[in-house]
């Protein structure tokens, strides 16, 4: 929102300028302090100040390859090529020069793809600032090996000779995880600087955030124009605390409620849900979660109702890849209608579409983080454990591909004998995977072993021993077929994967798979 985090906004863009100052700067903070929303203003500031922005917003919503190393180079990479010409020359040298430029080593890539084109852009004698932006290094896959021995290990140390490079700057943003910290010391040391994001005052922001999204519900709903009182707001903001998170969801939650708005906002203000974790910076976030959780459910609810509720938020916040209603439905065999109900209901806390195959996204890190720990998410009707949620998603994956998989499902004509389609064989496996095997399925192939293998041994029932059984004995070849034309997984990453698995199941499966081999 305009008029927010003003000063540090200002301090930041004056550090891009600034050609004598330091070239890595960490910004980290709490989840829900407004990381991301402070890089994509500094990102905005910037362009319009015509600098070369080169940004990529780490995140695990878009799945795997949405937070892998090999993903944030070439994104990099790619964008250096879309905003600059003589980065882009460089860059299409080298895709010329190494055709399968993916295999090469991260050295090789990074010097390749993000280093030559830099110096290609120094060269060039622009003269402007070229400012990197990394949001969200702890979504990485792998922030540790990013950070100490990955693509960032080989670029801060080169940032330093602006000789060669100009003046480049790194931006860089994550929670104040060890693993980063440690990683990120020798170098912040040295050649960066660190910013705090959760000890700088934010009342007076969150302050401005609250007053005007509550006046625009009040002209919305043609409230009183007195409301909200300014005790009530007051309370908000103590509430809130540091975290914009807090203040976002109160307001997602009050806009929610069409009828009654000022009742939503009575509601939370009177909520007095005790916290197990007194003084923790969280306490009125995961009250406000506790609240929109009781609410999506309303009182005297059956069990069954809350246990589909747990359910259903296992599945998105446990899940590799984003999933829509549709395939929530197809995995856990719950009607699609009631399952629609419940996710609109909890609107607070993810983003949902009127298609039921739109993925639900979840606003903010601090949910799945809320909800997967027993001492903040202390209604034990709605806490998820991480075990129980991958064995029903593993359940739910057995029961889609012992339903779905038949031989040949995509009818590939080179199973026939016939060959494919030689000048564009790449996109007709991709249309043909899309016509032929359904969202549910294709998750299912992909990312059956990984629930499977995060399965604690207490937690296995007998139920999908069975159907992991009638899997191996029926559909194996199928699926080991799909495998090969949704990749990019090869036989050496499923037996990594088995190596991982609960010895029930691992037992169970091969001596299943030695039956089928002899």
């Amino acid at each position: 929102m305009p008029d927010t985090r003003e000063e540090l906004l200002k301090d930041i863009t004056l550090w891009a300028n600034d050609s004598t100052a330091a070239c890595v700067l960490w910004l980290c903070g709490l989840a829900g302090t407004g990381k991301s929303t402070v890089s994509r203003s500094f990102a905005d500031r910037l362009a319009k100040a015509g600098k070369v922005v080169i940004s990529f917003f780490i995140s695990r919503r878009h799945g795997d390859q949405g937070s892998s190393l090999h993903t944030i180079i070439h994104t990099l990479a790619s964008e250096l090529a879309r905003v600059h010409e003589a980065a882009r020359t460089v860059i299409l040298q080298a895709l010329e020069s190494h055709s399968q430029i993916h295999d090469l080593n991260l050295d090789q890539q990074v010097n390749l793809l993000l280093l030559e084109p830099l110096k290609a852009i120094s060269a060039s004698g622009t003269g402007a600032a070229t400012v990197l932006i990394l949001d969200a290094l702890d979504e990485c896959d792998n922030p540790a090996a990013l950070v100490g021995d990955g693509c960032l290990a080989k670029l801060i140390p080169v940032l330093g000779d602006r000789a060669s490079l100009g003046n480049v700057k790194l931006f860089l943003t994550s929670r104040p995880l060890t693993t980063i910290d440690t990683a990120l010391r020798p170098f912040l040391d040295r050649l960066g600087q660190e910013v705090r994001l959760h000890e700088i005052p934010t009342t007076d922001d969150i302050r401005t955030y609250l007053s005007r999204s509550l006046s625009d519900i009040r002209q919305l709903r043609e409230l009183p124009s007195d409301w909200p009182s300014a005790a009530d707001l007051n309370s908000l903001v103590n509430r809130a605390g540091s975290l914009f998170i807090y203040a976002a969801t109160v307001i997602r939650h009050i806009r929610e409620d069409e009828y009654a708005p000022h009742e939503r906002l009575a509601e939370i203000l009177s909520v007095q849900t005790t916290s197990s974790k007194d003084g923790s910076p969280y306490e009125e976030a995961d009250k406000l979660y506790l609240d929109v959780l009781s609410l999506s459910v309303g009182p005297k609810q059956p069990k069954s109702l809350t246990d589909r509720v747990r359910q259903i938020i296992a599945v998105v916040v446990l899940a590799r890849a984003p999933m829509s209603t549709r395939m929530i439905s197809d995995l856990l065999e719950i009607d699609h209608g009631t399952v629609r109900r419940i996710v609109t209901g909890l609107g607070a806390v993810w983003v949902t579409s009127a298609s039921e195959s739109e993925p639900i996204v979840v606003y903010h890190k601090s949910f799945p983080d809320f909800i997967l720990d027993i001492t903040r998410c202390t209604d034990q009707r709605f806490v998820v454990d991480c075990s129980v949620g991958h064995e029903r998603l593993a359940a739910g994956c057995l029961h889609v591909l012992n339903s779905l998989l038949v031989r040949d499902i995509c009818k590939i004509p080179i199973l026939a004998g016939q060959e494919l389609p030689r000048h564009d064989s790449i996109n007709y496996i991709k249309a043909t995977l899309a016509h032929h095997v359904p969202p549910a399925l294709h998750y299912s192939t992909v990312h059956l072993l990984h629930h499977l293998a995060e399965i604690a041994v207490g937690d296995i029932s007998q139920a999908l021993v069975n159907n992991l059984q009638v899997f191996c004995q029926e559909k194996l070849m199928f699926w080991l077929e799909l495998t090969c034309l949704v990749g990019p997984t090869t036989l050496s990453d499923l037996i990594i994967q088995l190596t991982g698995f609960p010895a029930e199941i691992l037992v169970s499966t091969l001596s299943v798979l030695v039956g089928k081999c002899t």
